[in-house]
């Protein structure tokens, strides 16, 4: 009879059907789970995965904390693509041995492949705290994830961190991406210059210099490397979306029609086109798409079923917004017709605005995810997939949830002084939201209208890099400085609001404030055919004639302000 040793021996000189022959003759009955775990080994090195699998289950069947196996089928998960299954495995092998670095970096990375951004983020920093040995691939990891949490800055930090672990083209690449992200062109020029050194020919870099050239406001030349290399998937997105952003509707459908069996099983394509069949009215297939969009992809109330429109009148149900705060407040009044539906609705919002919303709906509770995270609900649903359940029921303008502090009120009504028109300006939003930075109007192409009769109040609390000169130079009344509850409240007394596409223009138009908005020239979705269902009263659109040309809705937001400074004085 063969021993343990031989079979071994022929598996590393691959000869595996002496091997398996071996094992098949192999009778000694405590070894059995040795044995299971060489044939799927052998099955394993034939590309047999499924066979391959079968046989380790066996063998931890037989012992179920035998460490190679659960290896194994952690290895075979992560090929089939698994990562459910490539999770639990991952957690066996740290309730076998917690303080092996090699197991809490599998755990951290299964949580990572399934989205679980939160665990995965804890379990690489364990790892690091441990002094495994691969800590510049962690940092590397945990950058990658807060990239995808939209946020680049802290991103950029773990890169550069992982970078002093040595330099390499992967990871250069992801902090030229980060810079490029946070629109830091000196930053973005230094690493271009690294990048491209390292391996002009490396694909990620190809994409990082089709995006640093839009940063630079070289379309074409980025157009070209996209179109170049739109076979793949996020070079055909990129290229769908520049050509959108220039409303190039055209060449948007050609290259849909061209690409069509390319990106059919792409998640990150059905984020963009759910986006723009939302924009063109085609709801149907819209909603079906926007659930796959990127801020889905959420840790919040992950065992919790998700509703789908069911009888839930003995029911509690969650309602979590995932994206910015601007949705949270344009959206949160279709919280309301689901009160009716309900036996207990709870709005989770971001901390910083939870004072802007009503408290006295019946069947409604207003929260933090601090003090939601044990609860338990029998449903839950995200803002944004909440929507396609009412968007068609008409609300009137005192259907909101939207409310302000009356002593705040009463503050800003002594402060501001009546003696001209008081107006609101917001003309950039967050850096990184979506569109940007086309949605957000440079400062200077709005220096016209400042020289009209007026107060105007800066209402944004973020000062754009490419904006701080011309903001220290304009008489503006800063209340930059001021949370959103207060904003809101300034917003009560003034006459006016003019703003680009944020939160504030949101705020503005649920508490009924006469707002104009200056839309790009492809603005988001809601400002399609979504926006004929609801329409803020009391509003009016500024959108510009061409792409990324702001002079035309400056002249005529001039016009009619100062239309609207003359009538105020007679």
């Amino acid at each position: 009879m063969a021993n343990l040793k031989e079979i071994a021996e022929n598996i590393r000189n691959k000869d595996l059907e002496k091997a398996l022959n071996l094992c098949e003759n192999y009778n000694d009955k405590d070894n059995q789970h040795i044995i299971f775990n060489f044939k799927g080994v052998i099955f394993l090195i034939k590309e047999n995965l499924e066979t391959s699998e079968k046989n380790f289950l066996k063998s931890i069947e037989i012992k179920p904390n035998f460490e190679d196996p659960i290896k194994n089928l952690y290895l075979i998960y992560l090929k089939k693509k698994l990562f459910k299954k490539l999770l639990i495995y991952a957690n066996k092998l740290v309730e076998i041995d917690i303080t092996n670095t090699d197991y809490i970096y599998k755990l951290a990375y299964a949580h990572e492949l399934n989205n679980n951004l939160d665990n995965a983020l804890k379990y690489y920093n364990k790892y690091i705290e441990l002094n495994g040995e691969n800590k510049k691939q962690a940092l590397n990891n945990i950058g990658c994830m807060y990239l995808k949490k939209n946020k680049p800055k802290i991103a950029n930090d773990f890169f550069i961190k992982g970078m002093s672990y040595g330099e390499d083209k992967i990871i250069i690449n992801n902090i030229l991406y980060s810079f490029v992200m946070l629109r830091d062109e000196i930053n973005s020029d230094i690493y271009f210059k690294k990048a491209e050194k390292f391996d002009e020919n490396f694909i990620d870099f190809k994409y990082n210099k089709a995006k640093y050239l839009i940063l630079k406001n070289r379309f074409d030349e980025a157009i070209k490397i996209l179109d170049e290399n739109k076979h793949i998937p996020k070079f055909l997105i990129t290229l769908l979306i520049t050509y959108s952003i220039m409303n190039q509707k055209k060449k948007v459908d050609e290259l849909l029609t061209q690409s069509k069996d390319d990106i059919k099983n792409n998640l990150e394509f059905y984020n963009y086109y759910g986006l723009k069949l939302l924009n063109e009215g085609n709801f149907n297939d819209g909603w079906k798409y926007y659930e796959f969009r990127n801020s889905k992809i959420v840790d919040l109330f992950k065992d919790i079923k998700e509703w789908t429109g069911e009888e839930i009148k003995t029911k509690n149900i969650v309602v979590f917004n995932e994206q910015g705060l601007g949705d949270s407040i344009q959206f949160s009044k279709y919280i309301i017709p689901l009160t009716k539906k309900a036996k207990k609705v709870t709005f989770v919002v971001q901390k910083n605005i939870k004072n802007l919303f009503k408290k006295d709906i019946e069947n409604l509770s207003i929260d933090i995810i601090d003090n939601c995270r044990n609860e338990k609900f029998d449903f839950k649903i995200s803002l944004g997939s909440l929507i396609k359940f009412f968007y068609k029921l008409k609300f009137s303008e005192k259907e909101t949830l939207i409310c302000t502090d009356k002593d705040l009120d009463l503050k800003w009504k002594n402060q501001i002084v009546s003696d001209k028109l008081n107006i609101g300006i917001v003309w950039s939003g967050g850096f990184n939201g979506v569109n940007e930075p086309f949605r957000s109007v440079p400062l200077k192409n709005l220096k016209k209208i400042f020289l009209l009769d007026a107060n105007f109040y800066c209402l944004q609390n973020e000062i754009w890099d490419r904006d701080i000169n011309d903001f220290k130079s304009l008489n503006l009344i800063d209340c930059s400085k001021y949370k959103l509850n207060e904003i809101a409240s300034i917003i009560q007394n003034l006459d006016l609001v003019i703003t680009s596409d944020t939160s504030i223009l949101h705020l503005s138009a649920n508490l009924n404030k006469e707002t104009w908005a200056m839309l790009s020239l492809y603005p988001d979705w809601r400002w399609g055919k979504f926006n004929t269902f609801n329409p803020y009263s009391n509003f009016k659109i500024f959108r510009q004639k061409n792409f990324n040309d702001w002079n035309f809705v400056e002249n005529l937001v001039f016009k009619e302000l100062e239309k609207k400074i003359s009538f105020s004085h007679n």
